[in-house]
């Protein structure tokens, strides 16, 4: 661990006019923990707001709040201090790692174990199962009372990035702080629902097709999905969709490491699951990216598909063998 809750509450209570930034292609923790930052910086009476190189999808516009979200050429105010949460490395801000590094005043609140600090001011537990577990030590910290609208970010926060509970990250103190947020008012039915248990008709389609597309290497020990800009527009779908197809991969029989390869205009973005065991972690790190043990990322910028692909392939089916 690095720094403390302590730390970061002392640097909300020292500035004002603050930007909560988090990483670019936000999942359910980068919107809920910085939201439910933002709100407990707002209870203390400062200007506050939270910012994301993205627009904020669909699936998570229901957080308190969302609406908020500064673009970097639409910023309410030239912010005087940052706070980045939830961000592995200073680059996956995106255009916001300018505004980051313009302020002398920063701040990191992150649980990503590869996150070696990049700011003076750190809270970063690789531990935590979510940076949403960390915001509540820090609202625990900062002495403000847990409302509706903190609980329901922060227990998103949380639940999408365990897997609904789900993953080996979690632990006691991750069924402690979601208690903490139902016993504030959040209705876990309808939250399960609007997270879990409801899909567009085009995302579902893009599951199907996706789904139909399953390659498998290294005798079954590795599966992986291609996907590129033709296959969205041929469904109407949009990247959003396509966040949580890779978790279909680990769940399959015998898969060690599971793929999602997604080619853009610029590059092409790898999401990495894990099978019992197996450290996918380590598989990012050697294409500039990082994540958990048993959930990574990379992006490869200015790479083909048929340039990159077989080198990831060729790096998991090693991590698959070694198993």
């Amino acid at each position: 661990m690095i720094g403390s809750a302590k730390a970061i509450a002392e640097f909300i209570l020292n500035n004002d006019d603050i930007a909560v930034i988090t990483h670019i292609r936000p999942d359910g923790d980068a919107y809920g923990s910085t939201l439910c930052m933002l709100e407990a910086i707002r209870a203390l009476g400062k200007r506050a707001f939270p910012a994301c190189e993205d627009i904020v999808d669909e699936k998570h516009r229901f957080l308190p709040d969302s609406g908020d979200f500064a673009v970097k050429d639409n910023m309410p105010f030239v912010p005087k201090a940052v706070l980045s949460v939830d961000v592995s490395d200073a680059k996956r801000m995106g255009a916001f790692e300018e505004v980051f590094f313009a302020c002398e005043k920063r701040a990191c609140l992150d649980h990503h174990a590869t996150n070696t600090g990049f700011c003076d001011i750190s809270f970063i537990d690789g531990k935590a199962a979510a940076a949403g577990e960390m915001v509540l030590e820090v609202i625990r910290a900062l002495g403000v009372s847990l409302n509706g609208d903190m609980a329901l970010n922060a227990y998103t926060a949380i639940s999408t990035d365990t897997g609904n509970f789900s993953f080996s990250s979690t632990t006691g103190n991750t069924y402690r702080y979601a208690a903490m947020c139902v016993d504030a008012g959040v209705d876990v039915e309808d939250t399960t629902r609007t997270l879990y248990r409801t899909r567009s008709i085009q995302k579902t389609q893009l599951l199907g097709y996706a789904l139909d597309r399953i390659e498998f290497f290294e005798n079954g020990r590795v599966a992986a999905i291609r996907l590129n800009d033709a296959a969205f527009e041929k469904i109407g779908a949009t990247r959003a969709d396509a966040n949580s197809i890779v978790n279909y991969l680990n769940e399959i029989e015998g898969v060690y490491v599971g793929i999602l390869a997604d080619e853009m205009k610029d590059g092409v973005k790898f999401s990495f699951r894990a099978g019992i065991g197996a450290d996918v972690a380590k598989i990012a790190r050697q294409f500039g990216g990082g994540g958990h043990i048993a959930a990574a990322g990379a992006t490869v910028n200015g790479v083909t598909m048929e340039e990159i692909f077989p080198r990831v392939i060729e790096s998991a089916c090693l991590a698959a063998r070694e198993m």
